[in-house]
């Protein structure tokens, strides 16, 4: 209360005095707005409020899980005097939302509360806070805003102060917001720290317009027609003449010194700049209702210059001006103060073209040196500089011909060294070693200068096998780098895509990832990780899983450049170098091609490149009649590629288009070659070298030089060249199937000679079969490993051939004279078998015989007149014929197997025969008896 009397009785607000009631206290809240030096005028409305009563203050506010209109309510998130904030879903759009409720039933704060939604709706812009809607609850209106996730600069400035660079990147957007407001007559009042949000994304808004004022014109009319129907008495957020904002960051006209306008804005913008380099107010410690020396114009404030901190004399000087109290003399407005910070941007300064060189790359990719001459991605770049701010580890994930490589080598990095802060980068591509390519950043950290190349060799060999074992290693050598330099460290993997199209070994692609995550996983430490990937090799990723799950997390879009971008990335350059285009119907029709062609940044940068080329140098001119003449941007690259390769001769256009196909993968993407490799295509490798320094010196291709082993790499400029070039399509399409095969080829091929030309390597069966086909077919010439790969599998193959015929031919003979042998032992069989029927019927005719005489026999027994001497001479008789079928038997037996059944049947025919013999001996023996017995009868 004693804050609220004393600023009554302020002689700058005696009209006030005479106010009464609630009213009276509100306006009296917009007179003191924190006394106390708070950063937050709503508290004294808080206090205000309490004063009046608190019987009903917020009852009427909502509950979570309501329903007003379309909106549901999810939870609280924000809350002050005046208001509070809720996170709410909008179920008609299907987005999610913030909504401000005032917590008083005021008609003072309700029109404030309602002029301030159509302040901010009014002022359309990228930094300002978008306001989606206005309606009532309960007869005390809300407004529906949009959701911002992130931080105010209040939050960031707890860190203490920052990097001039980054306090510029910092309020830069804050000046664009005010640029529009006063175009819209509108002076927000009221900038401080808590009313400025960085998202996650990394754009900054501005917040709260809630003591915004009109600006009339010379007839006191408002020149804003939206608002030109409400009464003049109420075109303004408080009452004429009274003292608002923050005491802080009030200018000295609000302390009441001269009359409000948008210079008072150009004020606080300088307190804020002041504040982030500095760490502190200009007037500190002075606080609350000191300082009202402010409002003293003859006293000036503190110099940026005499602050004892290191800032750029420019930079200093911008502060210095709109920190002057008498507000003639600072920025004339806001628009003026952008240009002088906008000059002083990461990645703005002057580019260094050297003699010869131009303000465009072609079809090569910008890197760091080139941050000068990079442009139309200023939003991106914030964005992702921001996200590196608290992220470990983030994607730049695009098509191919969006210039992800680009962006970040010419983008980023020079923002992120431009911060202030020191950094150091490393750039790798997976290539078709990636774990060696981790190697090789590794080994130069950890071995002398001085060791001689057969160690490093070993130290390779140790820190490759290492990595393998201790996927952590990395982090760890990278991090002891950044703390023993005192800087940040970023390692950029440029090309990830190429883990997935050079690299077909699973366990190594594991391996490498691996590595990647134990480097980022921490925000707190010095180390970053950038990758650059397409968009359509993202879901290879998953093929880790934890790895993807950390990725996932950072992910940074990067879509082609919108018009305004691409029309800036065409005109300043050529601009910075004094030059301009013809016509400007130019732009317009590239801007037209470039919207609707895929992969059109190459296609630009080529376009512009060749017209550059072609400028008229005594007018200064890029002219209309080169543009026409290079066939428009889309026709500009293929009609280049085809007069390239035109020129050659016939038997070079060949060897030419060998090496393109080589340096294609089957998925159409570029492939990583060394000069060994292709000069291996033809019979003369002079002659390769020679065509590829002049498809290099085209910007068709580029090499890489490197003192690795292998020496330098070869590559086609971009891929826009193989979606774009109608003749190389056409030679991928007619080698599509020998493509897919070559790239079989050289991975079999280098497996097997690493691992020192072992048999068990090369192919056999269908892959072998496939070979020998392919072989037949196929015209071209091929590396020299992979041609004794193939000979190497075709000797195999001639060898497995021979051994299978020799085994066959040793097959057939046996088998023949198995078939001989048969054929003998047959007719033997046959022999013995005819010897053996013969026997038989021998036999059998003895049998008869015997039959007969054992038929005599038995009659004569019967007759019982038989002389002993008959039958001696039936039993020799019987005994005679046994012996032939014994004799017979013993034959059958020896002659053959076959003639079994007839042995069987002899033997049969034996035990018969002796069944008789014993049967006649036995009556022989009786005949004897009844003899003996009748001759002693007859006695």
């Amino acid at each position: 209360m004693e804050q609220i009397l004393a600023a009554a009785a302020h002689p700058t607000d005696r009209r006030l005095k005479q106010a009464n009631g609630v009213d009276w206290l509100v306006q009296q809240a917009d007179t003191v707005i924190d006394a106390q030096g708070h950063d937050d005028s709503i508290d004294i409305v808080e206090e205000v409020s309490m004063m009046v009563g608190p019987g009903d203050r917020g009852s009427f506010l909502p509950q979570p899980g309501s329903r007003l209109y379309q909106y549901e309510l999810i939870r609280g998130i924000g809350s002050g005097g005046m208001g509070s904030v809720y996170l709410a879903r909008d179920t008609k759009l299907g987005r999610r939302v913030a909504i401000k409720f005032l917590q008083q039933q005021s008609h003072s704060l309700s029109e404030r509360f309602l002029r301030e939604a159509q302040a901010t709706a009014r002022c359309s812009h990228e930094n300002i806070v978008i306001i989606h809607d206005v309606k009532e609850f309960r007869d005390t209106p809300f407004m529906v805003l949009e959701y911002l996730r992130g931080q105010s600069l209040g939050a960031l400035l707890e860190g203490g102060r920052m990097p001039p660079r980054r306090a510029v990147q910092l309020i830069v957007p804050v000046v664009r917001a005010l640029v529009c407001a006063h175009q819209h007559r509108i002076v927000h009042r009221d900038l401080k720290p808590a009313n400025i949000f960085m998202t996650d994304g990394g754009v900054i808004k501005v917040l709260d317009f809630g003591i915004a004022k009109f600006i009339y014109n010379s007839s006191g009319s408002i020149m804003n027609s939206l608002f030109q129907s409400i009464p003049k008495e109420k075109q303004q957020l408080t009452g004429y003449g009274m003292l608002v904002g923050t005491l802080p960051y009030m200018s000295p006209e609000q302390w009441g010194a001269d009359k409000i306008d948008h210079r008072t804005d150009i004020w606080a913008a300088g307190i804020l700049l002041y504040q982030m380099i500095v760490g502190q107010h200009p007037l500190a410690p002075r606080s609350g209702s000191q300082l009202v020396v402010i409002a003293e114009l003859d006293q000036p404030m503190p110099s940026l210059h005499n602050a004892g901190v290191d800032v750029p004399a420019p930079l200093a000087d911008i502060v210095d001006t709109c920190l002057k109290k008498r507000k003639q003399e600072r920025f004339p407005n806001a628009g003026k103060l952008l240009t002088a910070l906008e000059a002083l941007l990461p990645g703005r300064r002057p580019a260094e073209i050297s003699a010869g060189e131009g303000p465009y790359t072609g079809l090569n990719a910008f890197q760091e040196a080139d941050a000068g001459r990079f442009f139309g991605r200023s939003r991106e770049i914030r964005s992702a500089t921001a996200k590196l701010m608290g992220a470990p580890l983030i994607a730049i994930v695009g098509p191919s011909g969006v210039g992800k490589s680009s962006f970040i080598r010419a983008g980023v990095i020079p923002a992120l060294k431009q911060t202030g802060e020191l950094w150091e980068t490393m750039v790798v591509r997976p290539g078709r070693h990636p774990m060696g390519a981790l190697a090789n950043i590794v080994v130069p950290l950890i071995t002398s200068t001085a060791a001689t190349l057969s160690s490093q060799v070993a130290e390779h060999q140790a820190a490759l096998q290492r990595l393998y074992e201790e996927p952590g290693y990395l982090g760890t050598v990278l991090r002891n780098r950044a703390r023993s330099q005192g800087r940040k460290l970023l390692l950029f993997i440029d090309q990830f895509e190429e883990l997935y199209t050079l690299m077909r070994d699973t366990e190594e692609r594991r391996a490498f990832t691996a590595c990647l995550t134990g480097l980022a996983d921490d925000p707190l430490s010095p180390l970053r990780l950038v990758l650059s990937v397409r968009s359509d090799f993202l879901d290879r990723v998953a093929e880790d899983c934890y790895f993807m799950a950390e990725l996932s997390h950072n992910l940074l879009f990067l879509t082609p450049p919108d018009r305004s971008g691409l029309r800036e990335a065409i005109m300043r350059p050529a601009e910075m170098m004094h030059f301009r285009f013809e016509n400007p119907s130019m732009i317009e029709h590239m801007l037209d091609t470039l919207q609707v062609t895929t992969g059109c940044l190459p296609l630009l940068q080529f376009a512009v490149t060749k017209l550059w080329e072609a400028r008229d140098r005594n007018r200064r001119l890029i002219t209309e009649q080169s543009y026409r003449r290079l066939g428009g941007v889309v026709g500009a690259l293929a009609t280049h590629a085809d007069a390239v390769v035109a020129s050659m001769t016939p038997r070079a256009q060949a060897v030419a288009r060998s090496i393109f196909l080589q340096l294609v993968t089957p998925e159409r993407t570029r492939a990583l070659t060394s000069i060994g490799e292709l000069c291996e295509l033809a019979e003369h490798p002079h002659d390769v070298e020679q065509i590829i320094h002049q498809l290099v010196d085209a910007r068709l291709l580029v090499v890489q030089r490197s003192s690795r082993p292998g020496g330098a790499t070869v590559e086609i400029v971009h891929e826009a060249l193989i979606h774009t070039w109608p003749t190389l399509t056409h030679w991928l399409d007619d080698n599509q199937e020998n493509a897919a095969f070559l790239a079989q080829l050289r991975t079999a091929a280098k497996q097997w000679h690493e691992r020192g030309c072992t048999r068990d390597l090369l192919w056999r069966g269908d892959m072998m079969d496939e070979a020998r086909s392919w072989r037949r077919r196929y015209r071209g010439a091929v590396p020299p490993i992979q041609e004794e790969f193939l000979s190497e599998t075709f000797a195999l193959a001639a060898r497995i051939a021979r051994r299978t015929r020799a085994a066959v031919a040793s097959i057939i003979i046996f088998l023949s004279l198995l078939v001989a042998i048969g054929g003998v032992a047959l007719v033997t069989i046959q022999e013995a078998k005819q010897v053996a029927t013969d026997r038989l019927e021998a036999i059998q005719r003895e049998q008869r015989a015997k039959r007969a005489a054992l038929a005599q026999a038995e009659s004569a027994s019967a007759r019982a007149d038989m002389s002993e001497e008959d039958l001696r001479r039936a039993n020799a008789e019987l005994q005679q014929a046994l012996t032939a079928a014994e004799d017979a038997k013993n034959k059958a037996e020896t002659e053959s197997e076959r003639a079994r059944a007839a042995t069987e049947e002899a033997t049969r025919l034996n035990r018969k025969l002796q069944k008789l013999l014993d049967e006649r001996e036995e009556e022989l023996r009786k005949l004897r008896r009844g003899k003996a017995q009748r001759g002693t009868e007859l006695k």
